[in-house]
């Protein structure tokens, strides 16, 4: 007696992730992760008051319009064809404006930021940023707001190496957007504050 065969996996790619998300689905957002399709949890209030802050301050350094171009999500990165990603935020430089459309993202952007929590952490650090890595992201931004910390991570093109670990009272500069320093200060007060209310 033969024993049944497993029945074979197929990844999705990014085609299966158009079609299984289309834009009317509102209200549930999902990942494409190597190929899996993983429903998202929405975001608590440290997270959107982070978000939100990062995004202003970075907004107001980043110059004239055009030099870098900054999204918010829901904002699908299609970093691979088995991987799609909603970061918490990404820039893309002038230069990588090409791979701005319509619906997303299709390719690396410049940098990408993603805010970490217990259910996502290990994803986040083992499958989302090597991914990044070896598709020519330039940083990658981790943070840890029980840590009240942000890792910055550079790439090569291969892999992420971790550059920096910034804390609640340093000032985050940006290799990849020349002259943006953000202070985490009054981001991780603002957070503090609303963790009280």
């Amino acid at each position: 007696m033969t024993s049944p065969k497993a029945k074979p996996t197929t990844k999705l790619t990014g085609a299966d992730y158009m079609r299984l998300t289309p834009p009317s689905h509102r209200g549930v957002r999902y990942q494409l992760i190597e190929g899996e399709l993983v429903k998202m949890a929405g975001a608590n209030e440290p997270h959107q008051v982070f978000v939100g802050e990062l995004y202003f301050a970075a907004r107001l350094q980043l110059g004239s319009p055009g030099e870098f171009e900054i999204r918010l999500p829901p904002f699908d990165v299609y970093v691979d064809e088995h991987n799609t990603f909603q970061p918490d935020l990404l820039f893309v430089s002038d230069e990588r404006r090409h791979i701005l459309e319509h619906r997303g993202v299709t390719g690396a952007p410049d940098v990408v930021v993603e805010v970490l929590s217990e259910s996502t952490r290990q994803r986040d650090f083992n499958v989302k940023l090597p991914v990044y890595g070896r598709n020519g992201v330039r940083e990658a931004w981790m943070a840890d707001l029980s840590a009240e910390t942000v890792s910055k991570y550079v790439g090569d093109g291969t892999t992420m190496t971790l550059a920096t670990v910034y804390g609640a009272d340093d000032v985050l500069v940006s290799d990849a957007m020349p002259g943006v320093a953000i202070n985490l200060a009054p981001i991780f007060a603002r957070i503090r504050t609303a963790a009280e209310t």
